[in-house]
C-alpha cells in the first residue's frame, strides 16, 4: 500500500462523502451507446478466477494508490463465428462525474479466449490484445468515503475490426458491427 494513502484518506473523505449522491450510474453506462447495440440476439458469458460476478475486486487489482494494479484474469465463452475482433472496455458507473469513466479499453484477437492476470497492463500486454489507451488496465480507485463503485467488464463481438486507435474512433466505427455482448461487475470501496 502506497504510504502516502492513509494521510490521502483522511484528507479525502469528506469530499467522498459530500459527492455520495453524485453518480452517472448504469443509465449511462457505455453499453447505451446505440453504436454498441448489439445486432442479434447472441450473448458471450465472461467470467473471471480474480473475482466472482458483482464480488469484491481485491487489492490486487485495485489502483496504484491503493493496490497493485494488476489486470484481472479474464475467460470468456467463444462468440459467433462471424467475429473479427472483440472489443474489452473496463468502467466505473459509480464515479462522481458526468459519465462512467474508463478503466481499460483493449480490442482482442477473436481467437483469444482468455488473459491472465496483468495481461491488459501496458508493461505485460499479451499477444492479440491492442490497447486503446497506452496506459493500459488502470485498477479502481474509488474515492474514500464515496461508497462501493461497481467496475463493469463489457465484451463485445465484432463482425468487422474496426477502424481507429482511440476508443471514440473504436465505437464510432462498430455502429451496425456488434454481434454479441457481455458483461461482468466486480466492485470496490476505498
Amino acid at each position: 500500500m502506497n504510504p502516502i494513502l492513509p494521510i490521502a484518506h483522511v484528507l479525502l473523505t469528506p469530499v467522498g462523502l459530500a459527492l455520495r449522491g453524485r453518480r452517472p450510474g448504469l443509465e449511462h453506462s457505455i453499453a447505451t451507446r446505440p453504436e454498441l447495440a448489439p445486432t442479434g440476439s447472441s450473448s458471450i458469458s465472461l467470467t473471471s478466477t480474480s473475482f466472482r460476478p458483482d464480488g469484491k475486486l481485491g487489492l490486487r487489482h485495485a489502483g496504484r494508490w491503493y493496490g497493485d494494479n494488476v489486470s484481472p484474469q479474464l475467460a470468456w465463452t467463444r462468440p459467433p463465428v462471424r467475429t473479427k475482433g472483440l472489443l474489452l472496455i473496463v468502467e466505473d458507473v459509480d464515479a462522481p462525474a458526468k459519465d462512467p469513466v474508463i478503466h481499460l479499453a483493449a480490442m482482442l484477437d477473436p481467437a483469444l479466449r482468455t488473459v491472465s492476470e496483468g495481461e491488459l497492463n501496458r508493461q505485460r500486454t499479451a499477444p492479440g490484445v491492442t490497447l486503446l489507451d497506452p496506459r493500459g488496465y488502470r485498477g479502481p480507485a474509488a474515492l474514500p468515503g464515496h461508497g462501493e463503485h461497481r467496475y463493469v467488464f463489457h465484451l463485445y463481438a465484432l463482425d468487422t475490426w474496426p477502424d481507429g486507435d482511440t476508443l471514440a474512433k473504436v465505437i464510432a466505427s462498430s455502429a451496425g458491427h456488434v454481434i454479441a455482448h457481455g458483461q461482468l461487475t466486480g466492485t470496490f470501496r476505498a
